[in-house]
């Protein structure tokens, strides 16, 4: 394991846990009260989150954290395929620093003022640090897919091999809590970087209405779920400029093509749900999709589907 890793990881655990009995005891203890050790020996959790790449390689050859940036909405419209990317095959501790430094200047923290001094950590920015702990600690690691972020103009994505554990109406409605990787979850919530799966989530919505408006877009199958945040902040000032109201319908509407590109069966009530619009206003950015000849449907009102033209 990386002994550096390891002692920055107790440093950050003692900052916020001042006076916790974990505290008192030996490193080797510690690593087995946290579940890094069992009998001795380093269990997968121990190793994910504190191993040396080599070691990592060894066990879990598909191992590999991806993010990038594609100066566009889609690749279709990039000039590149990305401009910028980090492919860690580093720990989950010290790759959550790697990528959080990157994508925390992504999105907007204006100035404000908190109880006298600047607010830097608004709750827009903690759901995005939320998304990304929550990829790290739920990802399947043993899947042949890659967890992987994109950033691109419009919006951020979070991808993970594995599974939800329930959809996501009844996490959110009972705070459900099921982690795929209980240790590694365990690990991130003793230094504070995570709330339990439910409230995370929760944390995740409200932070990010809160600021930009849109509920982030939660979607999946059995083998991946895929969180993705609107960057495109939602008005409702009615004297907003004809120019900004075209760039926000806009927007909405390429967010509404992403959505019926993965899934072509949903209604304008579920598209609605997930962009935090009205199923009459899906409607009427689905008519204009229809004008424009960017969608068309395929079969009737109950077993069609739409269909997205390239």
């Amino acid at each position: 394991m990386d002994e550096k890793t390891i002692e920055r990881y107790r440093n950050y655990f003692r900052n916020v846990n001042l006076g916790h009995r974990y505290n008192m005891l030996s490193e080797e203890e510690f690593l087995t009260k946290i579940g890094v050790l069992k009998e001795g020996k380093v269990t997968y959790a121990g190793l994910l989150v504190f191993g040396k790449e080599d070691a990592l390689a060894g066990e879990l050859v598909n191992y590999r954290i991806e993010y990038l940036e594609i100066p566009g909405t889609s690749y279709s419209d990039s000039s590149t395929r990305y401009s910028f990317r980090i492919s860690s095959e580093r720990n989950l501790f010290e790759t959550f620093f790697e990528i959080y430094e990157r994508l925390s200047k992504k999105v907007e923290v204006p100035f404000s003022i908190k109880q006298g001094i600047r607010d830097d950590d608004p709750p827009h920015l903690q759901a995005m640090r939320e998304a990304l702990v929550n990829l790290l600690m739920h990802t399947d690691y043993f899947s042949r897919g890659n967890s992987r972020i994109r950033v691109f103009s419009n919006r951020l994505e979070f991808y993970n091999p594995g599974a939800l554990p329930k959809k996501i109406e009844f996490i959110l409605e009972e705070d459900f809590s099921l982690p795929r990787n209980p240790i590694i979850a365990k690990m991130f919530r003793f230094v504070r970087f995570s709330e339990n799966i439910g409230s995370g989530f929760h944390r995740m919505f409200r932070g990010w209405k809160e600021y930009y408006g849109f509920n982030p877009i939660v979607e999946g199958d059995f083998d991946y779920y895929k969180i993705t945040f609107p960057t495109t902040r939602k008005t409702t000032d009615k004297t907003t400029s004809k120019s900004t109201r075209k760039t926000t319908r806009e927007d909405t509407e390429k967010l509404v093509l992403e959505l019926l590109s993965n899934n072509p069966h949903l209604t304008a009530d579920e598209i609605g749900h997930q962009l935090g619009l009205t199923e009459e206003g899906i409607r009427y950015h689905i008519k204009n999709l229809k004008k424009k000849g960017l969608i068309k449907r395929v079969g009737g009102r109950k077993k069609g589907y739409w269909k997205v033209e390239e």
